[in-house]
């Protein structure tokens, strides 16, 4: 076994030099709200197989009925002359209703012709026909009724799991808004629909009205439960989408993506489709849906579906477009950290003053780590690529260790991130920034880098390895089993894409170092090293181990 201060240069040596130490986009899908909106009104069944009708919701209820008439309507006045020429009472006496004979005569037919002419009919008559008149129109035809949702049936809730009453809660409050049909509400059982497709236990003992089945039921009945929930969903979303919700627009971008979204095992659900995923994105993004925004200009910067574009730079102008749209009428703290990368990193699109500006302005809303770290990695200067330490020069920003250390803190603290908890124990194991050295925080930093979820920080695993390996003194005994398992660990994390990692990895199966010698392992991680470019890993080889 080499000496200890040869193993410690072995994994403290070229920090900078390798992809791990760039920033890695961690940024989560958040679900968001859109705010446009849509209404449709709806018919609703006596007894409803699901708490909303897909028919006819678009169907326009009329509330005033239009009269009628069987036969066609008549020109002679409620009061016929006892004349035999046949001419008519004045004009505002006739009505477009036929009404039933009177069998009492009249004292108007009684007088004379040209006298009944020129005299008025008392004031009850007028009135008298008008009640007449709307006895008629409301004989004729009743009134449109305003369609009423389903009555509730009183459950005994006390044998429902916590599942089961809160997918009753869900559903009884779409129920109530089955005729209004409320985007917010439908889009929330949708979501629910979703989720609990893929709740066993939800399967087994509930269907799709929220009711508790008197049995469990067998698999392949779980199976027939859960189609019937899965396709209600979609006729929900596809409902939705029609309406030009933004939310289930996005909601459908994501299933067709495999991005992550609430509890649901979307992969089983729909075949994945880039193409499909970049349409739905841009157009919730067109109803300023703000995640819509930032995954569909994540989908144009790394060409994802985009196969219509005819090149990289209009890709990537599109994707700076929505990022845009996303920062400027959404105030997307994501969007706004990604607009800092383009104009800081990518040449065509290079503003510092534009790029420090977006940084601070997505650190402001408190949920972009990301930011808090790029601005840290600015102001220690020394980390990032030359080209863009001279950018930084000539817009008069220098090397300021403070305000850098305070971004890391920040960072690490307040928004718990890993890159940058690995960082502040990287600074307290060389005396970075201005820190003293000190193994004890170095170590305590590493490790919650390490354990944070969902998968650790893979830098900060090896790191433990190599504190492991060496010990500190009054800190941390050496332990070769430790050593061998961080380090094993930090491989599989990086997906073997760390090359300092897969190096300490294969020289512990060299020299049994924490494990059983296998030549052929080390092998194996030696030349993923050396793939990934590590010199000591393509020297070893060569040497022909």
């Amino acid at each position: 076994m080499p000496e200890e201060s040869v193993l410690r240069a072995m994994f403290r040596d070229n920090y900078h030099d390798n992809r791990y130490d760039k920033h890695i986009n961690m940024y989560p899908p958040v679900a968001a709200t859109a705010n446009t909106s849509g209404s449709a009104v709806s018919q609703v069944a006596t007894e409803p197989v699901a708490p909303y009708p897909l028919e006819d919701v678009a169907e326009v209820i009329n509330p005033i009925p239009v009269y009628k008439s069987s036969t066609p309507t008549s020109t002679r006045p409620l009061v016929e002359s006892s004349a035999s020429s046949g001419s008519s009472t004045h004009d505002r006496y006739e009505h477009p209703f036929q009404l039933p004979p009177t069998t009492t005569t009249s004292v108007e037919s009684l007088r004379p012709q040209e006298t009944r002419e020129r005299i008025p009919p008392p004031p009850y008559e007028e009135s008298e026909n008008k009640i007449l008149q709307e006895k008629a129109y409301r004989t004729e035809e009743e009134p449109t009724k305003v369609p009423q949702p389903p009555r509730e049936r009183k459950r005994d809730l006390s044998q429902y799991s916590p599942s089961g009453l809160k997918f009753y809660e869900i559903y009884n409050t779409t129920v109530k808004d089955s005729v209004s049909f409320t985007p917010e509400v439908q889009m929330k059982w949708c979501e629910t629909l979703l989720e609990f497709a893929f709740d066993e236990e939800f399967l087994s003992h509930y269907n799709i009205n929220a009711e508790k089945l008197k049995r469990e039921l067998k698999p392949e009945e779980v199976t027939k439960n859960q189609k019937v929930i899965l396709e209600h969903s979609f006729k929900v979303l596809a409902k939705l989408i029609t309406m030009k919700w933004g939310a289930a627009m996005y909601l459908m971008g994501t299933l067709y993506s495999h991005q992550p979204y609430l509890a649901i095992k979307n992969k089983s659900i729909v075949v994945r489709n880039d193409k499909k995923a970049l349409e739905y994105y841009c157009r919730a993004a067109k109803s300023n849906h703000s995640e819509a925004c930032y995954r569909a200009g994540v989908c144009y910067e790394f060409q994802k579906g985009t196969a219509d574009v005819s090149s990289q730079s209009e890709s990537l102008t599109l994707a700076f477009r929505y990022y845009l749209r996303g920062a400027e009428l959404c105030s997307n703290s994501a969007c706004m950290y990604k607009l800092g990368m383009f104009c800081l990193y990518r040449e065509d699109f290079q503003d510092v003053p534009q790029a420090m500006s977006w940084f601070k302005n997505a650190a402001k809303q408190h949920n972009s780590p990301q930011a808090l770290y790029e601005l840290g990695k600015i102001y220690e200067f020394t980390s990032l690529p030359f080209t863009v330490q001279r950018l930084l020069t000539e817009n008069n920003i220098t090397p300021n260790p403070t305000k850098a250390l305070k971004n890391y803190y920040a960072c690490a603290t307040k928004c718990e991130y890993p890159l940058a908890q690995w960082k502040l124990g990287h600074c307290y194991e060389f005396g970075e920034l201005q820190l003293p050295v000190i193994a004890k925080k170095s170590i305590a930093w590493y490790a919650k880098a390490a354990l944070a979820e969902p998968k650790g920080n893979a830098m900060a695993m090896l790191a433990l390895s190599g504190w492991y390996l060496t010990g500190a003194t009054g800190v941390l005994q050496p332990n070769d089993q430790e050593a061998f398992k961080w380090a094993l660990q930090s491989c599989e994390a990086s997906d073997g894409k760390l090359a300092r990692a897969e190096y300490a990895l294969a020289y512990y199966y060299e020299r049994a170092i924490g494990c059983t010698q296998d030549p052929a392992q080390a092998r194996v991680h030696y030349e993923r090293a050396a793939r990934l470019g590590h010199s000591k890993a393509i020297s070893r080889l060569q040497s022909g181990l």
